[in-house]
């Protein structure tokens, strides 16, 4: 079984700061991010000093794709009390956050922004301006929106026989199935996804007895929790994915990669086209 190393995402960190610092002076409204998505948006468009909370969560490796960057903010729980303390102009939040924070907040008088949970690549450029709209930032946001949709665009196919398999595959022995993020990342690599063929739909479980069936070429693996080792994590290192010889298998080299919909959304996916050349129907000439 083959394995590939870890890349450094540098790129969408080293992009935010640049953006940041040519914003200038605060102009647009004070914001704090109640939710982990909505941290990544504006980690990477607000303006210095414009930013003035984000979520616990944002911190978290397997959750927030800009872990790093996120420890130069201040956090917050979710919680009304937080809020009222730092009184921002504008709050956002994902819809599947705290409802009764929520709206507590807005019979408090507070604007409240709701995001969905991104779980297509198409919704990514509009989710960006969005953000970009409510944080008076929309030149930072179009620039960002404009280069993720180019770079969506001039995907072309994979130089392969057929279509690879691929299948994210996790902890307790889930996969990402039809109408995830991860599933639709999958596909616009240019992968087929093994988990949405056979039917399986979010995040759901899948059984390993169907992976030894019919191995795909690739199985995506998450990185165990730094720090925190768990027997949910332990299928991971299942002794029958390292006999599957002609599949290749590994992780992002962020452990995040897939969890928020963002331009780091864009590094994974040319993660995932990177891996074609180690996998056996691309290294083939297509139509032998």
């Amino acid at each position: 079984m083959k394995h590939f190393g870890k890349r450094v995402w540098t790129g969408v960190v080293a992009a935010a700061g640049l953006l940041a610092g040519t914003a200038g002076a605060l102009s647009g409204p004070s914001v704090a991010s109640l939710n982990v998505c909505t941290d990544q948006l504006v980690m990477l468009l607000a303006a210095p000093g414009q930013l003035k909370s984000i979520s616990n969560l944002s911190r978290d490796p397997t959750l927030s794709p800009l872990y790093e960057q996120a420890k130069q903010h201040p956090i917050n729980k979710g919680v009304a009390e937080e809020i009222l303390l730092v009184k921002p102009d504008l709050v956002v939040t994902g819809t599947f956050s705290l409802h009764n924070t929520t709206s507590l907040l807005r019979r408090l008088n507070f604007r409240v922004e709701e995001f969905k949970y991104s779980q297509s690549v198409e919704t990514i450029a509009a989710d960006i301006r969005r953000m970009g709209r409510l944080l008076e930032r929309t030149g930072t946001a179009e620039a960002m929106a404009s280069r993720f949709e180019h770079q969506l665009a001039g995907l072309e196919p994979l130089a392969c026989s057929r279509k690879p398999v691929a299948i994210a595959y996790g902890v307790r022995g889930v996969a990402m199935g039809k109408g995830t993020l991860a599933h639709s990342a999958i596909e616009a690599a240019g992968f087929t996804n093994m988990a949405a063929e056979l039917g399986y739909e979010g995040v759901t479980a899948f059984p390993l007895e169907l992976l030894v069936q019919d191995p795909p070429d690739l199985i995506i693996l998450p990185k165990p929790t730094p720090g925190a080792p768990a027997l949910a994590d332990e299928i991971l290192a299942h002794p029958v994915l390292a006999r599957l010889k002609a599949t290749v298998t590994g992780g992002f080299s962020s452990p995040a990669a897939l969890s928020c919909g963002g331009p780091f959304t864009m590094d994974a996916i040319q993660e995932l086209r990177a891996l074609a050349p180690l996998l056996t129907p691309c290294r083939k000439a297509p139509g032998s």
